[in-house]
């Protein structure tokens, strides 16, 4: 049957035949066999495919996620062959795909700390040495974890410069909704792992023998989130897009993600990729960000005409509005009346990742899935009239956020966009007394 799938829709009737069966969980062995021709000449694009048009179908995405995990276990001998290599000087994969081997190495390291953490457990009630041996692997733990935490710089790498860039040329680029969900996950993986490690956790046999089985369970999870995402971007998302990304659009995005850093091994992959050295990395960094500025003389008057904003209270030069978004202390984004990114200040401090590549972008894929139904609701209701703000807090870290949209409308009450405005208040919240001029 499915040496008889030929063309393109006869592949994405069969992989969705596959993709339903795992959801549904009938995907039995006479079903894998009769499929197996299919199975055995999958390709990247094939994956991708079947997801996007079962996202498109507004299959949760919880489910998803573990009927696609099922899905590649079924079809990676094939895709592995699909796994992206660059050719010698290209840079945005390659550099990509050097922070998932230098995360590959660090998740094989772990492993041992693991072991040397379930070791020191003997069910028995500890002596003074086995608690020294315990405090110390949970101690070797931690550091791991915290070197883990550098995943996000990565993932916000996708999110907001390849994943726009794929959303516009693409057709069934959806997939990428159901890569950020798994990014979340890991996410809220590594924060999880780190409150578990952060408590005191008892040395008592009983006890720690609780405590270490939770963090087995959690470790496990988080390593494989960390591992599947990886697959899922060399042997399916990159192929896909570096069969129609030229070598000029690369080198731009790859210049987008330098305002990120590199995760793992930042000094190595700088080097390797950029060149710049050590001593001059802070510059450089800065510069990508937008954040070097140059003291110029104050401009001639000049008869050029004015371009800028000017109204009843009076006018400012595209120059002064470009510094003064960057000055105030606010993460601004406008997302327009048709739901488009339309402009975002450039911060040198921004609070939340932005790129270039977001402008033009659906809102709808700004946001990983969980949240998406929110925002929209909030849009709906400022479009309606309903609503003309909605505010938002939480901590991150150590910072307190504070998240506003405001509904910007003409004179006459027509609904342009909203403004959204991000604000860390952590120095301003314990404010008190008075500090006058």
């Amino acid at each position: 049957m499915a040496e008889s799938m030929i063309n393109s829709d006869e592949r994405s009737a069969g992989f969705r035949i596959l993709l339903d069966a795992m959801l549904a969980g009938t995907g039995t062995k006479t079903l894998v066999e009769t499929y197996r021709a299919l199975i055995d000449s999958a390709r990247p694009e094939d994956l991708v495919h079947v997801v996007d048009s079962a996202v498109a179908d507004e299959v949760d995405l919880e489910t998803l996620k573990g009927a696609v995990s099922k899905l590649i276990n079924l079809l990676s001998v094939s895709l592995v062959r699909y796994r992206h290599v660059p050719p010698k000087g290209e840079r945005l994969f390659s550099s990509l795909l050097a922070e998932n081997e230098s995360m590959r190495h660090l998740l094989e390291s772990g492993k041992q700390l693991v072991l040397r953490l379930n070791g020191s457990f003997s069910g028995s009630e500890p002596d003074a040495d086995a608690d020294a041996h315990r405090v110390l692997a949970l101690a070797a733990v931690r550091r791991l974890q915290e070197e883990l935490a550098a995943v996000d710089m990565h993932y916000k790498k996708l999110e907001n410069v390849l994943f726009p860039w794929f959303e516009r040329r693409y057709p069934q680029f959806r997939c990428v909704r159901l890569l950020w969900a798994i990014h979340d996950d890991a996410r809220n993986g590594l924060r999880g792992v780190a409150a578990l490690l952060s408590a005191d956790i008892p040395l008592g046999a009983e006890k720690f023998g609780t405590e270490l089985a939770s963090i087995n369970k959690m470790l496990g999870k988080l390593y494989f989130d960390l591992s599947t995402n990886a697959f899922r971007e060399e042997c399916a998302l990159f192929p896909v897009m570096a069969n129609f990304l030229t070598p000029d659009e690369g080198e731009a995005l790859f210049d987008e993600t330098l305002s990120y850093g590199f995760a793992f091994s930042p000094e190595e992959l700088r080097k390797r990729f950029t060149g710049i050295p050590a001593n001059e990395a802070a510059a450089f960094y800065c510069k990508m960000s937008g954040t070097i500025r140059t003291i110029v003389p104050a401009a001639k008057v000049s008869t050029e005409p004015f371009r800028g904003f000017a109204g009843r209270t009076g006018a400012l030069g595209n120059d002064v509005l470009s510094a003064m978004f960057s000055a105030i202390p606010l993460d601004m984004t406008f997302v327009d009346a048709d739901d488009k990114v339309a402009w975002f200040s450039d911060s040198p401090h921004r609070i939340f990742a932005r790129s270039p590549a977001i402008i033009g972008r659906d809102v709808r894929n700004c946001h990983p899935g969980a949240s998406v139904g929110r925002v929209m609701a909030i849009l709906e209701a400022f479009k309606r009239g309903e609503k003309d703000s909605e505010a938002f807090w939480l901590e991150m870290g150590c910072k307190f956020i504070h998240i506003e949209y405001f509904a910007l409308r003409s004179p006459q009450g027509a609904y342009l966009g909203t403004l959204e405005c991000s604000q860390d208040l952590t120095s301003r919240r314990n404010l008190a007394g008075e500090k006058r001029l």
